[in-house]
């Protein structure tokens, strides 16, 4: 599978288009390699952004994803601008700059913003002032003399808007440690008012609850959403995590809610009243006691099913689980909009030959999840 696929496979990891950074660790290969610096990137994301995503783990999605067994399923994806621009057609140039931008750059962020187009993403990098020229040199030895930038200045800081081609623009910003980059000028002024106002999501009490120090290798998105998205109706105060995990024929991505305190019970008591639907391709079931007895028969069912299997195969003191053919999701997107976080329901049609099953867990107050989209050949 070419690079191209592996940078449009990082798209669908969020309904927010999150992971522009599979492709730029394509070349960038990311290591923490300068552990003096001590920027936190999270200063700079605008406090209303819709999703973040961070990682450390490159090598496996760029050697291990192209020998997955679903991993043609994603070619036909849609790639944003920004992935086009940078992450992927850069790759071509790496043979003189890839260990020099691997030496340099030390952490990369993702915000993804409202209304979430794929242009409402911004590329935050960690790296020295050397890393910065490197990469600056790497995107005009692809644009040659066209990409000059024009200067512009925002509340005392200076934008760098790059000209790629008659009608579209890449805007950079950078400080002592850390370099931004997005399509929208617009997101670069909402990142320095962040940083100047000190408003940024640094700030979020309820995000901050999630994040934690993580081992090597991981790649994590948070969400502005909660796990089933009926917990919480149309207000956006819950955060979820979703750390991802491949094999060969499956996409795990578990994790946890976080909301203010005074909100958990109502979301308990909502969990534990979902109605039931069960149906060939779908089955909705909440309450431990009724999971563990659904559970029960599906592990000795006669002749038993991918879908079977997979109702098996989840925890019987889960509070709530869904098993569903994500042909049936496409067919009905608006049906599962309560159900689903909206990187999965939105982009639907990219997990078409998936079953997906999902399991919350309520225990005092406190709420994990596992996603597991296994594929069925």
């Amino acid at each position: 599978m070419k690079l191209r696929t592996v940078a449009k496979f990082a798209v669908i990891l969020s309904t927010l288009l999150f992971c522009v950074g599979v492709g730029v660790y394509s070349f960038v290969q990311l290591k923490l390699a300068d552990k003096t610096q001590t920027v936190d990137l999270l200063e700079l994301v605008p406090a209303d952004s819709r999703g973040l995503l961070e990682t450390d783990n490159v090598d496996f999605f760029i050697s291990e994803l192209p020998r997955m067994a679903y991993a043609a399923q994603f070619d036909t994806l849609h790639q944003s601008n920004l992935i086009e621009t940078i992450f992927y057609e850069l790759t071509q140039y790496t043979s003189h700059a890839a260990h020099g931008l691997s030496n340099q750059v030390n952490q990369l962020m993702l915000s993804f913003h409202f209304p979430g187009n794929p242009r409402d993403m911004v590329a935050y990098f960690r790296m020295s002032k050397e890393g910065k020229d490197l990469f600056k040199e790497v995107l005009r030895e692809k644009y040659g003399d066209r990409f000059t930038p024009k200067k512009e200045i925002y509340r005392g800081k200076e934008i760098q808007v790059y000209p790629l081609d008659a009608e579209d623009f890449l805007s950079l910003y950078g400080g002592k440690g850390f370099l931004v980059a997005s399509h929208e000028k617009r997101l670069i002024e909402q990142v320095i008012d962040a940083q100047l106002d000190k408003r940024s999501l640094s700030r979020d009490t309820v995000l901050a609850s999630l994040r934690h120090n993580k081992s090597s290798r991981f790649m994590t998105f948070y969400g502005r959403t909660a796990s089933v998205p009926l917990l919480t109706g149309k207000r956006d105060y819950c955060w979820s995590e979703f750390d991802l995990h491949m094999n060969s024929e499956v996409i795990y991505l578990n994790g946890s809610m976080a909301a203010p305190i005074t909100c958990m019970p109502v979301m308990a008591e909502r969990l534990g009243g979902i109605p039931q639907v069960a149906k060939d391709s779908l089955l909705i079931l909440s309450g431990t006691a009724r999971i563990d007895s659904c559970i029960n028969r599906a592990s000795v069912a006669q002749g038993d099913t991918l879908f079977n299997q997979c109702i098996a195969n989840l925890s019987p003191s889960a509070s709530y689980i869904m098993v569903a053919d994500m042909q049936e999701v496409v067919r009905n997107k608006e049906f599962f909009k309560p159900y689903l976080p909206p990187f999965i329901n939105e982009w639907a049609e990219m997990f078409d030959p998936f079953i997906l099953s999902v399991q919350v867990t309520e225990v005092d107050g406190r709420f994990s999840h596992i996603f597991v989209l296994t594929y069925r050949e």
